[in-house]
Order: structure tokens, then C-alpha cells, then sequence
């Protein structure tokens, strides 16, 4: 797919008003086609199919890329006391802060760090140039009614129901600002529905993460911020298209509802949610970087399932799972302090265990062997433990999850 040019194809429209109709009936079929087999082909094989952008090999958040929308000639949206582009630059300086503040081992780079024009391509490219591990775009959501509000966060991928085309449209508009705009992204036309239905089968390679950390981030904006959850989405985006990284763009709020405007406003709302995309970082970081560990640590030399009735120091070693079985858990909490397993102590949940991991107690929900079954049963226990995720355990040592339900289906 990133062999196909929406430039070519927009010249092709351009022979004669006959081949136009020709054209668009094809291209028309075509996309449908190829929608419905890429559709179909992702969900028979349970992968991301990846069209465009490579996948970074690292497990580690060494650097982030922090996009403010908009700026200079750009305002973005405008309300009736404010203007898109002076929002994201406040919230994001903020959000780079509390980075840096909390992680000095991480590079926080800004694609704008005042109201300056950037053209779209150019603040990716910055992300690819300092090969950083994440990317985040953070904007505010306008629209033609006054009645919307609440936070969404988008990741690049395909819109199944075109319900995302105008929030696309609205943000990728900004390149009829740029000179060359056509050549510079392949022939894309923002006043082309057309172009943004193709565009939008353009697919990140690092989808899932770009979507793990959404959903981090939807959360925080609900349980700890109070804003209306608006979901977590998928469509083209320009600012997105060429990272090759996970990269998200959000949508804080409405500019054009006039309450969130003001709260978009007030210092406080401004610090809420830069802390709630904080808190989203933070999550996100330790877990992946927790992944990464387990796989170092594959050899059992440092992570232990810890037997209530034994354990006597983080020395001891007492493991379970002895006929070297694969469990899949829910991990919900960690502490390096031990809790006792009663209920009480985990929002009444009753199948609780806990492995010791350097030093670290850490506590998990469920047990199957069945990974299908605890993926159901998260469904439930994330809604009590939001940060909570599967991890895999064989003969009582942690493994990557991916490596646990291969060997499960290769048995």
C-alpha cells in the first residue's frame, strides 16, 4: 500500500469527465475490496498488518516526542476565550514537566516549545530523527454544534465506519497552509473525502501500543479527571502516517462547548489533565519496560511465585506450577511490602496470588491456562484495576505473554 500514490491516482481522475466516472466506480470497488480483505485477514489471523512504518526493536521510553498542535499562522480550533493552538502548547510543556521531573533517564523533545508554525511531516520527522519511543500529539476537539464534549484519543488506523472522517478532515486540513502540499504527502487532498478513505488504510506497525497507551489514557482522563470518555479510535491522520513509533493523538476537549472551553482554561484543568496524560506515561513505561524484563529474566534466576505458607525473605525461592505448566494472570498491583491474600485487601476478588519479582510483590487476579478466558475475565477486572494487565507464568517464571500462548498452541 505505501507503493500507491494518491497523487498518481488523483492525476488519473483528471483525463476527461468519462474516465472520472470510470475511475471512481473502480476505485470505489477497489477499496471496498481491499477494505473487506484486510478486515477479514486481520481478524482470521490475529495480527496487525502492518502498510506502512517500521517497528522500533526497543522496549525501553528512553525519549518521547511531545507534539503541541497547531501554532503560528495555524490558531487550530478557536473558542469564544481561547484558541487551540495556546492550549496544546500549555498542557504539553506541562506534561513534558512532570517527564522530566519525575524520569531524568528520558529525553522530552517538543516539536514547538512556542506559537510557531509546524508543518505536519516535519514534527514526525522530528520524532524519527531522535528515534524516540513514543509520540504525542495533543489537541482540542471543536465542532459545528455546541453540544459535544469530553476527551477521545486517536491512533492511525483504518475508520471501519467513517464516523472519524471530519476530526481527521479537521486536523489534516492544516497542510493548505504548506507549499507543495501534494507532493510532500503523496498526492493527499483535506478536501477529498476521497483521498481520506485510501489514506486511512494506512496502518502504524506499532498499532497495538499506540493503542495500549490510548486506552491508559482514556481511562486516566475518566477516573482521574472526570472528563466524559469519548473512546479510543482509529483513523488517518497526517501528523501520524510517517512515525515509526507509537504515536496518539488527543483530544483534550471541546473548545466549542462553552463549559469545557472554560475549564479548558483554568490552571487546574490544565495541570488535571496534564497529570492524567502523565500518569498514562508513567503506566505505560513500566509496563513495557516490564515486558522487557520478564524476557531477561526468562531464566528463573529472579522471579519467583511466592507460596502464602512459606515465604520467609525475598531470598527464598518456593516455586508452584511444578509440571511445568503455562498460567495466564491478571496482574493488578505491586508492592514491596507483603499483603495478605484475603479478599478484602483486592476489592473482594477471591483467586489472588503473588510472585516475587527483584524484590518486588507482585499480585495477580485469575489463573487458566486458557488465555481466551482471562482475557474475558479482564474485561471485568480492569474496570476495578484500570492499570491492570495479563502477564503468563511457566513453572512459576514469569514469561513474555506472545511466547506463553505460542507454546500453549504448540502443544
Amino acid at each position: 500500500m505505501k507503493n500507491i500514490s494518491l497523487y498518481k491516482i488523483k492525476n488519473l481522475s483528471k483525463t476527461n469527465e468519462k474516465n472520472v466516472s470510470i475511475f471512481k466506480t473502480d476505485m470505489f470497488m477497489r477499496q471496498n475490496l481491499f477494505v473487506t480483505v484486510f478486515l477479514i485477514l486481520a481478524f482470521v489471523f490475529g495480527t496487525n498488518l502492518s502498510v506502512y512504518s517500521q517497528t522500533k526493536n526497543s522496549t525501553k521510553v528512553k525519549t518521547v516526542v511531545i507534539d503541541p498542535g497547531h501554532g503560528g499562522a495555524d490558531p487550530g480550533a478557536v473558542g469564544k476565550i481561547s484558541k487551540e493552538k495556546d492550549l496544546t502548547l500549555t498542557i504539553s510543556l506541562l506534561l513534558g514537566d512532570m517527564i522530566k521531573q519525575h524520569y531524568k533517564d528520558v529525553n522530552v523533545i517538543y516539536t514547538r516549545t512556542d506559537d510557531s508554525f509546524v508543518e505536519l511531516y516535519k514534527r514526525a520527522e522530528i520524532a524519527n530523527k531522535n528515534n524516540a519511543d513514543l509520540f504525542i500529539c495533543v489537541h482540542i476537539n471543536a465542532s459545528t454544534s455546541y453540544s459535544p464534549y469530553g476527551s477521545e484519543t486517536f491512533v492511525m488506523g483504518i475508520d471501519k465506519t467513517g464516523a472519524n472522517l471530519q476530526v481527521a478532515k479537521l486536523e489534516n486540513s492544516v497542510i493548505l497552509k504548506e507549499d507543495n502540499y501534494l507532493d510532500k504527502y503523496e498526492g493527499f487532498d483535506p478536501n477529498d473525502p476521497e483521498t481520506h478513505i485510501i489514506f486511512s488504510l494506512y496502518q502504524n506497525a506499532n498499532l497495538t501500543q499506540s493503542l495500549s497507551f490510548a486506552q491508559l489514557l482514556q481511562n486516566n482522563f475518566t477516573n482521574n479527571v472526570g472528563r466524559f470518555n469519548r473512546g479510543v479510535k482509529q483513523a488517518g491522520f497526517l501528523v501520524l502516517w510517517k512515525t515509526t513509533m507509537p504515536s496518539v493523538l488527543v483530544e483534550l476537549g471541546f473548545i466549542s462547548n462553552a463549559e469545557e472551553e472554560k475549564y479548558l482554561n483554568t490552571a487546574q484543568g490544565q495541570q488535571d489533565l496534564a497529570k492524567a496524560m502523565f500518569d498514562a506515561f508513567a503506566t505505560y513505561k513500566t509496563k513495557l519496560e516490564e515486558e522487557d524484563s520478564q524476557s531477561s529474566n526468562s531464566n528463573g534466576n529472579s522471579t519467583t511465585i511466592v507460596n502464602n505458607n512459606t515465604v520467609k525473605d525475598d531470598n527464598q525461592i518456593v516455586v508452584n506450577n511444578s509440571d511445568n505448566s503455562i498460567l495466564f494472570k491478571i496482574q493488578v498491583l505491586t508492592s514491596t511490602k507483603r499483603m495478605e491474600l484475603i479478599p478484602e485487601n483486592f476489592k473482594s476478588y477471591q483467586n489472588v496470588d503473588v510472585y516475587l519479582q527483584d524484590g518486588v510483590y507482585k499480585y495477580t487476579i485469575g489463573a487458566d491456562s486458557d488465555y481466551n478466558k482471562i482475557v474475558e475475565l479482564h474485561k471485568k477486572v480492569i474496570k476495578d484495576y484500570p492499570d491492570s494487565f495479563i502477564v503468563a507464568l511457566k513453572n512459576g517464571v514469569r514469561i513474555p505473554v506472545n511466547q506463553a500462548r505460542s507454546e500453549v498452541k504448540n502443544k
